[in-house]
């Protein structure tokens, strides 16, 4: 017989998972804690962005202007993420001084991204499962790598927040009350989209299962009525909210105007369909395939270009030496074999459980555990086609996955032989942590790691080393490779032609097409953008890949010592592994 659970056992059933957790963290990243090493250079330009806004940049102000200056480049980030940062900031200051408050809060505030998502997992085991469920699944989520690794110390991006959108999105699916649940889901979304339209499909997701209840039961439209109002309302609401009258511009890969026009038009449409109140199947259906493609053709006619997409108008030299490189967001075939395994057999798992679970429910609950199953196998086919979205599949997979693993463990319990008993907790560990055995047969097949592998862009060069000498430069723009500008933004005080950031796009490619073009033919690029330094990153996987493709062009020429004449060398300490040039006058 199940135990209820109560908010009390969620909340601290939860949070000693979360303690134990954040623990372990803080003990595993301390050195990079120390020495404020950010895992990746979105998390170093966020921190970046929030540091502009103590500096007086306005709330409704977007740009970078120290990237492609003067204009700066318009980023499509929400103040939604910087506003956790900024809050915390603003408390500690008065305590700890402001280089302390902030690297405080970048520890702090994904740990508490952390501890939301638990928390939401947590209250959908004691939901939909029992009180017993509840520690299991949060533990499912801490060992879950594509979640965990996006909500540890210093990863300050939106990802985590994204996922935490999407829990709550799916606390509010197995909602008693269709109209409650319909507003949980739909405010989540917004949210979550105006941090990431990625999360588009999983609210295209929600609103076809939300259409399925309302077919099984032609009195059951609230769900998908008050889940698209919900969604509409507060989607325009934090878009003025959050960019004021800045910025109305028709972009593709941001909820923006003609986003906004569409969910108006959905959510409108859906909710005069109800007022109607169908009692006729193929009426509902027609209805609300009409409302979907008016909604879908006033997208398309406010802004075109979004018909293929955002990232289909990238010039071909961007694509090919950035975008075609960015492995999280390539198909998940695409990726090394225990990445694929930690990303897609927990959700796999976790798929065949709720099906498992829905066989063996009856009314209600076996109602929520089909629909469960339907969204679960939706992220994962969106897992499969983008790698990132496997966070979000794992997160959904973590509390029928528990339940999965509970009974195992009741098997090995009950198990009269130890080699049985251990065998099934063996499975349980690779079930969980499937990556681990792959990556250590793969070790065991190809023999020790090269001692020359590149290490990640942030840790490829020694920047902060190096800041001192740049520091007593005045201020200029400076040439670098993209994988290094965010953090040249956050040790200096100097400006970049590009980063990676697909907003500034003929920055981007005359950066690349100067690094693999002839030395005097690269030299245009640079003054075309006003830079008065060069600086270059040998160890940088970026700088390899054009040396290889244009072993004449001017990284080539440059990481072999041999700079062209209008270039002159500045020394920076050695240890920083970086080489700077100024650009002579003409």
């Amino acid at each position: 017989m199940t135990v209820p659970a109560t908010r009390r056992d969620v909340v601290l059933r939860a949070g000693a998972i979360w303690l134990a957790v954040a623990a372990i963290f803080l003990v595993t990243k301390w050195a990079e804690i120390r020495a404020l090493a950010l895992p990746d250079a979105d998390d170093t330009l966020r921190m970046i962005q929030v540091r502009d806004l103590f500096a007086g940049q306005p709330f409704w102000d977007l740009h970078q202007y120290r990237i492609d200056p003067p204009a700066g480049m318009l980023m499509h980030w929400s103040r939604l993420v910087d506003l956790p940062l900024w809050a915390l900031q603003v408390l500690l200051r008065p305590l700890l001084g402001p280089e302390l408050a902030e690297h405080a809060a970048l520890v702090i505030v994904p740990l508490l991204t952390l501890g939301a998502a638990m928390l939401l997992v947590g209250r959908l085991a004691a939901r939909i499962g029992d009180k017993g469920l509840i520690a299991f699944a949060c533990v499912v989520l801490a060992l879950a790598t594509p979640v965990t690794g996006q909500m540890q110390p210093l990863r300050i991006d939106h990802h985590g927040w994204q996922i935490v959108a999407a829990l709550a999105a799916l606390n509010g699916l197995v909602a008693a009350n269709a109209r409650r649940g319909g507003w949980i889901m739909g405010l989540s979304l917004a949210l979550g989209m105006s941090i990431s339209l990625e999360l588009l499909p999983i609210a295209v997701l929600l609103a076809a299962i939300l259409t399925l209840r309302w077919l099984r039961d032609p009195a059951a439209g609230a769900g998908l009525i008050h889940f698209l109002l919900a969604l509409a309302t507060i989607s325009v609401l934090a878009f003025f909210a959050t960019h004021g009258m800045a910025d109305l511009a028709a972009h593709c890969d941001a909820v923006s105007p003609p986003y906004l026009a569409a969910l108006v038009i959905a959510a409108g449409g859906t909710a005069l369909l109800g007022v109607v109140r169908p009692r006729n199947r193929w009426v509902i259906v027609s209805g609300l395939g009409a409302i979907a493609l008016i909604a879908g053709a006033a997208l398309l006619w406010l802004a075109p270009t979004c018909q293929a997409g955002p990232f289909t108008a990238l010039d071909p030299l961007v694509r090919r030496f950035w975008y075609d490189n960015v492995h999280e967001g390539m198909p998940v075939w695409l990726q090394k074999p225990p990445v694929i395994a930690q990303m897609i057999l927990p959700g796999v798992l976790g798929l065949i459980a709720a099906i498992g679970l829905a066989r063996r429910s009856e009314g209600m609950l076996r109602q929520q555990w089909c629909e469960y199953a339907l969204l679960l196998a939706g992220a994962i086919l969106l897992a499969v086609l983008v790698a990132r979205a496997s966070a979000v599949a794992c997160a959904f997979a973590a509390v029928p996955f528990a339940a999965l693993l509970r009974d195992w463990q009741l098997r090995a319990r009950a198990a009269s032989r130890p080699l049985a008993r251990i065998a099934i907790l063996g499975g349980m560990a690779m079930a969980v942590m499937p990556g681990v055995p792959l990556l250590a047969l793969g070790k065991l097949v190809s023999g020790p790691a090269k001692q020359d592998a590149l290490p990640p862009a942030q840790l490829a060069c020694n920047i902060p080393a190096a800041a001192p000498v740049l520091n007593r430069i005045a201020p200029a723009t400076i040439f670098a490779p993209i994988d290094i500008g965010p953090v040249l933004l956050a040790h200096t005080h100097h400006k970049v032609v590009a980063t990676a950031h697909h907003r500034a796009p003929q920055a981007l490619h005359d950066l690349i097409a100067a690094f693999i073009a002839d030395p005097d033919a690269a030299r245009p690029f640079v003054e075309a953008h006003g830079a008065h330094y060069v600086l270059v990153c040998p160890g940088l996987i970026e700088a390899g890949n054009y040396q290889r493709t244009a072993p004449q062009g001017l990284m080539a020429r440059l990481l072999e010592g041999k700079a062209p004449t209008w270039l002159r060398p500045v020394p920076l300490p050695q240890e920083s592994g970086l080489s700077l040039w100024e650009v002579a006058p003409r």
